[in-house]
């Protein structure tokens, strides 16, 4: 079935209202084609409900087949809302399971991959699904509520819908990932059986079922036995069951989990790169075989011959921080890959080694080779030291300075500023690029990061305590400084010490939402002309903050009041 076109299964339930297509309809010449294509979708209906409409799959034994088994299967009366349940006889007490009063022998034995529940305690959703825990588990699949399905992280780090609850009008219905079904199918050793009523008549003409009944026992070669009755002009009814093989086998399955590392069908980009060991500059493929290690003996270039690429390289990253984590030297896609190690040199241009660009993705590294260029300079500072003198860098850094600071107050749970979410030490980075998007984007971080931890509340509640007369309007930038001036500070000093913070959240508010005005236009121009780019002035900001909350921090140390909460 396509998630995103239900069209063909809503088709199923409305009944035309020609006599003549009427009469077409309940000769349900339609189900066996649809439910044949649909078994081979992408995803397969494990339940549908609507008018006209019952389709209801579980899993039994894979010897289960028509031939032996089609009477019995005929008798079922099977739903997702029968579960577990516990049984009292005269003399004794058992749990009995899902399928044990569905009407035939064979689904005894069968496994329920869905389960309907009702709780009055859930008062806009009395009656939900569950799914089978065994086969969430073993496929790693968790409920994700705003998108009312199981998921799980796919290889490129999006969330990927794998049992879907669908709601139409009229009903609902559920879908399962074909190839986790599939898959789930092989381990177990059984396969997908789907039950089907399709019962067919006009709601406005219809007074019961008649005597003039014809009743027709189809067995197809798809897997499928129907029983279908039409009364002419009346309406139809049919029920049936349809048996779909996994398409995986135990082998491919075994396969593919014990060689899950072995990347020897694995593509390989080549980058321009920086031969280290030949000392030039060259096209070097990132495969294994094609670079070698500083302890083997050969002509091939290092793995660490480094690639450069222009800084827009790392702009995807930055859009997107739930999926993707960018910190100071490193970028990790959640459940997916991880760059070990980048670094961006004096020429704005990011680099990394080819040894880390054969570990990402094939599609990931074809994003980096859109933004490979020839090297304008060499390593950063940061690179040689760390990389390859095996030294600390000890250089001043006012972004990671800053974010130091913060991390102390939040270890000495600081009373006037505190993160809710200490991810946000990761989300702001320097902008790196010319696109004022990119500038306005880690100023509103920034701002999010050091100005919004700061406690209203709190430091309200300080400047009375310390002999202040805070003005109501006040917010906590204005009560900081208000406090400063009662802990000693000149009025003119508290002013100066609280301008770069001021300075970030005018800026935040003057390119907040990207609407780039005169005063946003006129601002950014400013800010080139005056720094050269976006990331110079970036980190004159945060040097002085860094500078003024070292101060601010003593200030309120000397007079103990960085104590607990309770201070």
């Amino acid at each position: 079935m396509n998630l995103l076109n239900h069209d063909r299964l809503i088709a199923l339930s409305l009944a035309p209202d020609g006599q003549a297509e009427f009469e077409e309809w309940c000769s349900q010449r339609d189900i066996i084609p649809f439910l044949t294509d649909e078994a081979n979708d992408e995803y397969v209906l494990i339940y549908a409900s609507l008018d006209h409409v019952y389709i209801y799959a579980v899993l039994v034994p894979e010897h289960v087949n028509l031939t032996d088994h089609g009477e019995d299967l005929r008798s079922w009366r099977c739903n997702p809302f029968s579960g577990w349940s516990l049984v009292a006889g005269q003399d004794d007490i058992w749990i009995e399971g899902p399928c044990q009063s569905a009407g035939s022998k064979i689904l005894n034995d069968a496994t329920q991959i869905l389960f309907g529940r009702s709780f009055e305690g859930h008062p806009e959703n009395r009656c939900y699904f569950d799914a089978n825990q065994k086969i969430t588990q073993v496929a790693d699949l968790h409920f994700v509520a705003e998108r009312d399905a199981w998921c799980r992280l796919d290889r490129h780090g999006d969330i990927e819908e794998c049992i879907k609850i669908i709601e139409l009008d009229g009903g609902r219905a559920v879908v399962m990932k074909s190839e986790i079904l599939h898959k789930y199918c092989a381990a177990s050793r059984t396969k997908v059986l789907r039950m089907f009523d399709f019962i067919r008549y006009r709601k406005s003409h219809f007074g019961g079922w008649g005597n003039r009944r014809d009743e027709q026992h189809l067995l197809e070669h798809d897997g499928m036995a129907v029983w279908l009755t039409v009364e002419p002009g009346v309406g139809s009814y049919s029920r049936g069951v349809q048996l779909i093989e996994s398409r995986c086998s135990v082998a491919s399955l075994h396969a593919e989990i014990w060689f899950v590392h072995d990347d020897h069908d694995k593509e390989y980009e080549t980058f321009i790169a920086h031969d280290l060991k030949n000392k030039r500059v060259c096209k070097i493929s990132c495969a294994p075989g094609a670079t070698v290690n500083y302890f083997t003996e050969s002509d091939l270039p290092f793995e660490l011959s480094p690639a450069f690429f222009r800084p827009e390289v790392l702009s995807k990253y930055k859009a997107d921080r739930d999926k993707y984590t960018l910190k100071n030297r490193s970028i990790t896609c959640r459940g997916s890959w991880h760059l070990e190690s980048y670094d961006i040199n004096e020429a704005e241009q990011v680099h990394t080694y080819l040894v880390y660009l054969r570990r990402l993705p094939y599609e990931e590294q074809l994003h980096w080779k859109q933004f490979n260029e020839m090297p304008k300079t060499g390593l950063s500072k940061r690179a040689i030291k760390t990389d390859f003198e095996g030294q600390w860098y000890d250089e001043y850094d006012p972004l990671q300075a800053l974010k130091a600071k913060l991390r102390g107050l939040i270890e000495r749970n600081c009373p006037w500023w505190g993160l809710p979410n200490l991810r946000q030490l990761d989300e702001v980075h320097y902008p790196v690029t010319a696109s004022k998007d990119e500038w306005a984007n880690e100023i509103m971080a920034l701002d999010k990061l050091v100005i919004e931890g700061l406690d209203q509340k709190w430091l309200k509640a300080k400047a009375i305590a310390l002999g202040g007369k805070p003005d109501d309007r006040m917010r906590q930038l204005k009560l900081m400084q208000c406090c400063l001036v009662q802990l000693g500070f000149e009025e003119d000093h508290a002013h100066e010490l609280m301008r770069p913070f001021h300075e970030i959240h005018n800026l935040r508010t003057l390119v907040k939402g990207h609407r780039w005005g005169s005063d946003a236009s006129n601002e950014s121009n400013r800010v080139l002309k005056e720094f050269g780019t976006f990331k110079k002035h970036f980190m004159s900001l945060c040097q002085r903050c860094d500078e003024s909350l070292e101060i601010i921090v003593a200030g309120f140390d000397e007079h103990g009041s960085d104590g607990g909460r309770g201070n």
